[in-house]
């Protein structure tokens, strides 16, 4: 049978377009320095340095309202934007940022605009959804649900006739990897791993872009999270350009009846998960000096080939006048955010004379009972030659008797500690005494702080592995979990502790 004259074009266009080895090899370079453990903040500084559009997009999104928080000095150094945001999400930006000026920029028509915005949306529902599910994989099936996007985005740019039909067609209900097939002659998650295959993506992210069955089946390892999470985000992103947000109540129920089951999640899950995605979608498109209508789905099928779009200007206007009004609404209490700036600063100071982690653990150790105004928080690490989580900083209490009193196993026992830890999930309970509860937690716990009467857990996941967590107890019952303000100021303070452990080999 003979190649379709749009697949011949694209793979013409392929070998032809000098734009794309460099795109491959700069994906390459980010990908594997992001996801290296030994790597460190300079090295990988450098890297994105040596990109001068990548460096512009990078801080003005470290500085967009999507990663800024209110008061917060800005960002204007990449080490500082890599620090504060981490390594995980770095990558993400980075490789988002490489796809816009490599495959967009300079081709600013509407439908390939759009499908960036598809990419874009694909990827925000792929992390939000991992976050619930399977934290340690959420950045990665990301990355995944945005490259099973290239296909299309190289489709629009080299062949758009033909991905104008496929659109007419999905539009009119087909299902629009067959339709692709038969007029492009791949479908575009075929054609993204025909594109990438030699661009040296980690093999996880590589296996994200292959397809999962028309009835998902339940994860059996974290490689089947990546790939179930990039899917249902590249799926949702269809069906929500299809169905438009109108319509989106046909859009969870066709999700759910797909990968309900395989994610455990409801309907009602599945809706927070897309509005969730929705929002984060637009913030990264101000973020990225994009127009944050590619947020927006179309009113209705077909009203996507209608859509207006912005031009540069006016994009950087929306942008602007978003960063301006994050300061309104009610006054808040920017004391806390002070103290926090200062502990975050004075990391990067431990982190730069390259005093090791023990300094970095110990004051996010301090910070993170301040935060949650917990009576003891203590950090545990992942010592592999012992096979154990050993206490290593502490705060409210002594560190020396618990290192004399707690062993905790690296190998998991059927216990709350060792499940949140294989799931890298955030715990939170409010009362130890619940049966459920008590039955399920570590033998050493009850001896090591008897006064504790709920705590949270708070996992440290270094490329997909907890290297360790932090421990901080309350002692009255009933306790409520930690507010949005508080999850965030943790989430600093975690990215500097994995930061301080990628960088651990050099700084001893």
């Amino acid at each position: 049978m003979p190649t379709p004259e749009p697949l011949l074009r694209i793979r013409d266009a392929l070998r032809e377009d000098a734009a794309l080895p460099a795109l491959g090899q700069s994906v390459a370079t980010v990908s594997k320095m992001a996801s290296g453990d030994s790597d460190t903040v300079d090295q990988l500084a450098r890297a994105i340095l040596s990109d001068v559009s990548l460096t512009q997009r990078l801080l003005r999104c470290a500085n967009s309202p999507l990663y800024r928080t209110r008061d917060a000095a800005p960002v204007t150094t990449v080490s500082r934007a890599l620090v504060l945001l981490g390594f995980d999400q770095i990558r993400t930006l980075a490789l988002s940022m490489l796809l816009v000026d490599s495959l967009v920029e300079g081709r600013r028509a509407r439908s390939v605009m759009r499908d960036f915005g598809q990419a874009l949306g694909a990827s925000s529902v792929a992390r939000c959804t991992l976050q619930r599910r399977w934290p340690a994989c959420a950045e990665e099936a990301a990355i995944g649900a945005m490259f099973r996007n290239v296909g299309r985005l190289i489709a629009a740019i080299h062949a758009p006739e033909a991905v104008a039909q496929v659109r007419e067609e999905v539009a009119m209900g087909h299902a629009e990897a067959g339709v692709a097939k038969r007029l492009i002659g791949r479908a575009y998650d075929e054609l993204a791993l025909e594109v990438v295959s030699g661009w040296g993506l980690p093999p996880r992210i590589q296996q994200a872009l292959h397809a999962v069955p028309a009835r998902a089946v339940a994860p059996r390892a974290s490689i089947d999270w990546v790939t179930l999470g990039a899917a249902f985000g590249d799926e949702s992103a269809i069906l929500e350009r299809r169905n438009g947000l109108g319509g989106r109540d046909r859009t969870v129920a066709a999700l759910a009846r797909r990968f309900g089951d395989a994610l455990d999640m409801a309907a009602d899950d599945i809706g927070d998960v897309l509005r969730e995605a929705h929002d984060q979608t637009k913030l990264l498109a101000q973020g990225l000096g994009l127009p944050s209508s590619l947020a927006d789905a179309p009113s209705a099928p077909g009203a996507a080939g209608r859509a207006t779009l912005d031009d540069d200007h006016a994009a950087d206007a929306e942008a602007a006048a978003a960063e301006r009004t994050t300061g309104g609404g009610a006054p808040r209490d920017v004391e806390p955010d002070r103290r926090l700036l200062s502990t975050l600063s004075k990391i990067s100071e431990a982190l730069s004379d390259s005093h090791g982690t023990g300094r970095v653990v110990q004051i996010a150790t301090e910070a993170l009972r301040e935060v949650l105004g917990a009576a003891r928080a203590v950090y545990f690490a992942r010592d592999d030659a012992a096979a154990a989580f050993r206490p290593r900083a502490s705060a409210g209490c002594e560190l020396a008797p618990l290192r004399a009193r707690i062993v905790m196993p690296v190998q998991f026992a059927p216990d709350l500690f060792h499940a949140a830890l294989a799931r890298g999930a955030d715990l939170h309970i409010a009362d130890i005494g619940v049966q459920s509860v008590r039955t399920r937690l570590p033998a050493w716990l009850p001896l090591a702080f008897p006064t504790t009467r709920g705590f949270v857990l708070l996992p440290l996941m270094v490329g997909g592995k907890p290297m360790g967590f932090f421990f901080a107890d309350r002692e009255v019952v009933g306790a409520p979990p930690p507010a949005s303000d508080q999850v965030e100021a943790v989430r600093l303070l975690r990215n500097q502790v994995a930061l301080a452990l990628r960088t651990e080999p050099v700084a001893r």
